[in-house]
């Protein structure tokens, strides 16, 4: 009997220390991981073409050795931004392809990078990657940026000469944007509603 509470009283020490070092690395990794993050978010604020091979340099570094922590994460969304500076559209849709298989689907994060994808996949432009943008957000439920997604729906539904269906995501769009005023949004309704009555 007194074997086993002296089984149990080293398993309770080992389970203390294993939790304790186990904390210890998460916060390391967390502040080595910001450290990478806030060189790549200086780099990007320069907002010059030359610093790309940095921005690129550090986002990789943190997907690989930080992949799960969200400083990777915002680190793609960066360096995707990095990319567009650099009319790279092909990087910037590498950068945001990650950020969407990385994030909590759940989270805030997941749908601003799943938009941005949509956005950066249409800019390239012709009506097979409007399509695939469109097919990345259609039945997505966006929650609280419901008024984005309708908005990007209705740009790449109109770029694919479905103006009633973008007509209706405009207005979805702008019903949902009631609080937060959107000239432009609404400067497209219009347009659509005189090409409605031509």
């Amino acid at each position: 009997n007194g074997k086993s509470i002296v089984i149990g009283i080293v398993l309770a020490v080992v389970a203390v220390f294993g939790w304790q070092s186990w904390q210890t690395s998460q916060q390391v990794a967390g502040e080595e991981a910001s450290e990478i993050y806030f060189s790549l978010l200086e780099a990007v604020t320069l907002n010059d073409v030359k610093q790309t091979s940095t921005v690129m340099h550090l986002a990789e570094q943190l997907q690989n050795d930080y992949g799960s922590l969200a400083y990777a994460q915002y680190g793609a969304l960066l360096a995707a931004k990095q990319a567009v500076i650099s009319a790279d559209l092909e990087s910037a849709e590498q950068q945001l392809r990650w950020a969407v298989d990385n994030a909590d689907k759940s989270e805030s994060l997941h749908k601003i990078a799943l938009l941005r994808l949509a956005r950066v996949i249409a800019a390239q432009g012709g009506e097979e990657n409007q399509s695939r943008a469109l097919a990345l957000i259609e039945n997505v439920d966006a929650g609280t940026h419901k008024a984005s997604f309708e908005e990007v729906k209705g740009d790449l539904y109109l770029s694919l000469g479905r103006e009633a269906d973008a007509r209706n995501a405009y207005q979805v769009a702008a019903d949902a944007a009631q609080a937060q005023p959107r000239p432009i949004l609404n400067l497209k309704l219009n347009d659509l509603a005189v090409a409605g009555e031509g």
